[in-house]
């Protein structure tokens, strides 16, 4: 599945979890959602808000995450490093 590019706005994000949360079927959410213009299937649904749950039930180390900031930041600093839209 391609998470499509509108799909992480949070307005999106939450309405998903809002129609789940009232037991409307996957299959109607996604019908629902493809009405207003995000095109999406019923196991794209579910695998959306399944991903979106599990965020979060694991902390990472702090040291870790720090790790990982620094890298984006040498990444984001490093001008010898190509721009992906370049190739």
């Amino acid at each position: 599945m391609f998470i499509k590019d509108h799909i992480v706005r949070m307005e999106n994000l939450k309405t998903l979890q809002s129609l789940d949360a009232t037991n409307i079927d996957h299959k109607v959410i996604a019908m629902f959602m493809s009405c207003e213009g995000v095109d999406l299937k019923a196991h794209e649904v579910s695998a959306i808000l399944n991903t979106y749950d599990a965020l979060g039930s694991k902390k990472v180390p702090s040291k870790k995450v720090q790790a990982l900031i620094q890298a984006k930041q040498i990444g984001e600093e490093d001008e010898s490093i190509p721009c992906p839209a370049a190739y």
